[in-house]
């Protein structure tokens, strides 16, 4: 069956949004292209960045995700003053508490009308995933933000249930099994690493990651084609919204069969995060 009819003719898709840093604007032309198409979700899960996206999405604001990523980057990032409550310049927190309480809200989060938001998350104490409903908490900014720690950028893990978590693609990068678990039938992967790299990057410890038969044949993976030229922390509007059309294009390709010549970007050399990973396979896993 071709990608958009299983799509289309499938009782409940569910949208899976990893991480990605600055990459995952790709994830938002992606989503408009399959919105317009007729596919829409019946259930979320994010990861990292692609949480806040997946939170957008589901309080029902994907056409406003532009402006979302827009006006995160527009804001102060940094602020030497919070060196002394935060022991960091960064000042991430706060401007994501801003943006997601004006394009996603708490208020929204909790009505009846929001679709199942699932979101990943690392317990720090182990290093092993869990998956929190956004829609649950009494403060879910606290979710999101714990699945977006890493220092420096962030220097307070935050607390879920009495414990410390971290960002959710350190421990699963790729959750499709949640999606499947809550009864999904068919799913739609938005994920980061080029066609041109290799597998699909699960975590740190499975970056070649291949979906069981089973899996694979009810799910559309919508990846770019190479590794994506742009800064890890990139707030720059141009090259954000650059990756934003070639996701839109993308799309098109995997669902309708077209090519457009814009999705051939690629960036040069070796992806840090792959030098990270290699640094991270060197240590013992506990």
């Amino acid at each position: 069956m071709e990608p958009l009819d299983l799509l289309l003719a499938s009782r409940k898709v569910g949208f899976v949004l990893s991480g990605g840093s600055a990459r995952c604007a790709f994830q938002v032309g992606a989503i408009e292209t399959l919105l317009s198409l007729g596919v829409r979700p019946g259930l979320l899960v994010g990861v990292s960045v692609g949480s806040w996206s997946a939170a957008a999405v589901a309080v029902g604001h994907a056409h406003r995700l532009r402006y979302y990523w827009r006006a995160f980057g527009r804001m102060p990032h940094v602020d030497l003053k919070n060196l002394w409550t935060h022991h960091s310049p960064y000042i991430y927190s706060r401007v994501h508490a801003r943006c997601f309480e004006r394009y996603v809200g708490t208020t929204r989060l909790r009505s009846a009308a929001t679709l199942p938001l699932f979101v990943g998350v690392t317990r720090l104490a182990d290093r092993r995933p869990a998956w929190f409903d956004a829609r649950s908490l009494e403060r879910p900014l606290e979710l999101f933000l714990a699945s977006n720690y890493l220092p420096p950028f962030y220097t307070h893990a935050p607390r879920l249930a009495g414990e410390r978590y971290g960002d959710g693609a350190l421990s699963d990068n790729l959750p499709y099994e949640k999606a499947l678990e809550e009864g999904c039938d068919a799913l739609v992967l938005l994920t980061m690493k080029g066609e041109s790299e290799g597998g699909l990057f699960k975590g740190p410890y499975d970056t070649d990651h291949v979906l069981p038969p089973e899996v694979a044949e009810r799910t559309v993976v919508i990846r770019p084609r190479h590794r994506l030229p742009i800064r890890f922390a990139e707030t720059r509007w141009e090259p954000i919204v650059r990756l934003m059309d070639l996701g839109r294009l993308r799309a098109r390709e995997v669902l309708l069969g077209e090519r457009h010549p814009e999705t051939d970007l690629c960036a040069r050399g070796t992806a840090p995060s792959a030098l990270f990973t290699r640094f991270l396979k060197r240590r013992p896993r506990s």
